[in-house]
């Protein structure tokens, strides 16, 4: 069975808060405009709600999604859906992504 993505994903190491139906903080290896891979000691159900926040290098402040929901989840590793997010944060992401190499879907 292969993955089709609508968006590119990029290899990335950024730390990741998210709150919502569950409170942590994880480790996002793969990200993408319209979601993320998150690595995370604090079990997560799919269909939840988070807010997302991104730490980026060198930038004082974190992207924040402000909705986002746990598609799939598979032991400490779950995915994320970006629902809703400011145009300005938007933007940001997708700077930020512009420095980037994409990896295979």
């Amino acid at each position: 069975m292969t993955e089709q993505r609508q968006h590119v994903r990029y290899q990335v190491d950024l730390t990741a808060t998210f709150s919502g139906d569950h409170t942590g903080i994880g480790i996002v290896h793969n990200l993408g405009m319209a979601g993320c891979k998150v690595v995370s000691d604090l079990a997560v159900q799919s269909g939840v709600l988070l807010t997302v926040r991104l730490r980026i290098p060198e930038q004082p402040l974190p992207i924040t999604i402000r909705a986002a929901t746990v598609r799939w989840t598979r032991e400490l590793e779950f995915g994320v859906e970006f629902l809703e997010m400011q145009k300005t944060e938007r933007a940001r992401l997708e700077q930020f992504l512009a420095t980037r190499v994409n990896i295979a879907a």
